[in-house]
């Protein structure tokens, strides 16, 4: 299975953009994560230091559609969708509507 990761981002590095795989889901350790309009100019979300962002995305398995740059020096946890995965696996049934609903945020 595929391991956690941590990894650092300098000020306005690209953590992904449009049309790449939304494949992992991330908790910031420190710094933040601006999620930028189609044109790379307004800041349409703003994630900070103890904030997880991306698992409707993940849940859905769609591409990303925005583009996420770090502010400032970035640290992240990056969690590989596997591990959502295995987890969703051992949970009961009935969590099924519920998790179809955080998919579709996506």
């Amino acid at each position: 299975m595929p391991t956690v990761s941590r990894i650092s981002l300098f000020h306005g590095e690209a953590l992904f953009r449009p049309n790449q795989m939304a494949t992992h889901f991330f908790l910031i350790e420190a710094g933040a994560i601006q999620v930028l309009d189609l044109d790379g100019h307004a800041v349409k979300r703003h994630f900070a230091s103890n904030e997880m962002f991306g698992i409707p995305e993940v849940l859905a398995r769609v591409p990303w559609d925005l583009t996420a740059v770090a502010e400032g020096p970035t640290i992240l946890r990056r969690f590989p969708a596997e591990v959502l995965f295995k987890t969703l696996a051992d949970m009961p049934k009935e969590h099924d509507s519920f998790l179809r609903g955080i998919a579709s945020m996506a």
